[in-house]
């Protein structure tokens, strides 16, 4: 029986584990203890942009007009829930909001939409998952966008904003990215008669000068993508197991371990006490 909590791993999860500014710590601190950090101005911006493009995604589909995905915007940002699905209560921290995000949303949503003329949406928020023989644990996801290529061929796109004037999507960074990785291998085994081409986001930058783009890069080894999750289902299941959650932050990047980038950092033991210094003085004072 797997002692990953709720029986489920997404590529957050992992990403939380096991990515850039992952750190062992950190996902014990969420998903084990189930403490969550604040909802940021970027992450609700985000949160809003996805809802306002998926109404314009099932609009496309099914050739309506009646939700318009300004109003989706507006709504998400101006009336955020006040618990999560498990009830608790969510807390915000909007003060690195602009000002003006509202009509920096419309305008990206705007130059959005003039690109989504261009492509021909089938699906969205598709569910995909995964068994393993090692563990009990099942790996979950949703897909914000299936594309059609052309008849029979499709593209997987994730949709993604920041509030950062500075935040660049490449390619490289796509091909690095574990769960665009990980979406794609799942949805072809869940349709094995079609053919998987691409793998990508649509991106929309909301700060600094609004901008909307694409990346989307060759559909991923299958064999490579499902090694390596293999490889960090194992570890979560040690991890939770034995209780030992080794705060990887400190050897990986030693800029993850700080306030800037963990929500944990002043409770966690390896986080502020253990690196706050305090001179002492050996001998006589001068």
């Amino acid at each position: 029986m797997t002692k990953i909590p709720q029986g489920e791993v997404s590529a957050t999860k992992f990403s939380t584990a096991f990515g850039r500014a992952g750190c062992g710590m950190k996902f014990y601190y969420r998903y084990v203890e189930g403490i969550r950090g604040p909802t940021t101005a970027s992450l609700l911006a985000g949160i809003a942009f996805d809802k306002a493009t998926t109404q314009l995604h099932e609009n496309i589909i099914t050739s309506s007009d009646d939700d318009a995905p300004a109003d989706v915007f507006v709504d998400a940002w101006e009336n955020p829930p006040e618990e999560n699905r498990d009830g608790e209560p969510i807390v915000y921290d909007l003060s690195d909001a602009p000002s003006d995000i509202i009509e920096r949303g419309l305008n990206a949503l705007g130059q959005y939409e003039k690109q989504a003329a261009s492509i021909q949406p089938q699906d969205t928020q598709v569910f995909v998952h995964a068994e393993f023989e090692e563990t009990d644990a099942k790996l979950v996801g949703y897909i914000d966008l299936v594309e059609r290529v052309t008849p029979g061929v499709y593209a997987i796109s994730d949709v993604k904003s920041s509030l950062s004037s500075r935040k660049k999507w490449t390619a490289e960074d796509a091909a690095r990215d574990a769960q665009l990785g990980i979406y794609g291998v799942l949805w072809q085994q869940q349709n094995p008669a079609e053919t998987l081409h691409a793998v990508g986001w649509r991106h929309a930058r909301l700060g600094g000068k609004v901008e909307i783009g694409a990346v989307h890069i060759p559909a991923p080894n299958a064999t490579v993508v499902m090694q390596r999750v293999a490889n960090w289902m194992r570890e979560l299941e040690t991890w939770c197991e034995s209780g030992n959650f080794p705060p990887t932050g400190l050897d990986k990047d030693a800029w993850v371990c700080s306030a800037k980038y963990c929500d944990y950092f002043q409770i966690c033991p390896y986080g502020a006490r253990a690196q706050s210094v305090h001179p002492i003085q050996i001998g006589a004072s001068a």
